[in-house]
């Protein structure tokens, strides 16, 4: 039986290490980003399907190159679009107008998902039709503060140390496409143009 469940809502005990889901989203992102300047722009935790799979490995291209991550069994889908923003093959663009719902910036500081919603909008200047790849790194950074402060996965010091270090450099990254080669990830390459393979 294949377990799916949100990030929210999948068990400490059964759910994989976060490096192993981070990689699997960033790379999604990464791509999407480059397919059709896509930014999911309300990727919390719930909107995060993780399932266990009999595939241990996922491919794909991204600036030409093309490449390959161990991913131990893990699948992770990405939901609710409502927010997000791409560019048609036609040249159109399709977002949601965040500056239409003042409300939504508007939490209180100090949650992490409010949090995100005001970094976002000083990150595209409240323009959301302009294509802002650096929203994608903010809900990364999200998602590593959720589960360093909301979830009790079974961690060492180490790697807890390593969780914290990456949701700090998440906000030096411009998009996810430069977010994946981050060193949390770099026991996963199977191949790639930063790999030794």
């Amino acid at each position: 039986m294949i377990e799916r469940a949100s990030l929210e809502a999948h068990s400490c005990n059964t759910c994989p290490l976060p490096g192993l889901v981070y990689l699997l989203t960033a790379l999604s992102l990464a791509v999407a980003e480059e397919a059709c300047e896509f930014e999911h722009r309300d990727l919390h935790w719930g909107n995060l399907l993780v399932t266990r799979h009999t595939t241990k490995s996922t491919a794909c291209k991204l600036r030409g190159h093309s490449i390959e991550a161990d991913t131990a069994g893990v699948t992770v889908t990405l939901i609710d679009f409502t927010l997000s923003r791409l560019t048609a093959v036609t040249g159109d663009v399709a977002f949601c107008d965040l500056a239409a719902d003042p409300e939504l910036f508007q939490g209180p500081k100090g949650d992490v998902q409010a949090d995100t919603y005001r970094r976002m909008k000083k990150a595209t200047k409240n323009k959301w039709q302009q294509h802002c790849p650096t929203t994608n790194c903010l809900w990364m950074h999200y998602l590593a503060d959720i589960v360093l402060n909301l979830k009790k996965f079974p961690l060492t010091a180490q790697q807890k140390k390593s969780l914290r270090d990456f949701r700090k450099r998440t906000l030096g990254h411009t998009s996810c496409a430069d977010l994946i080669w981050d060193d949390l990830f770099k026991g996963n390459w199977l191949a790639g143009p930063n790999t030794n393979v």
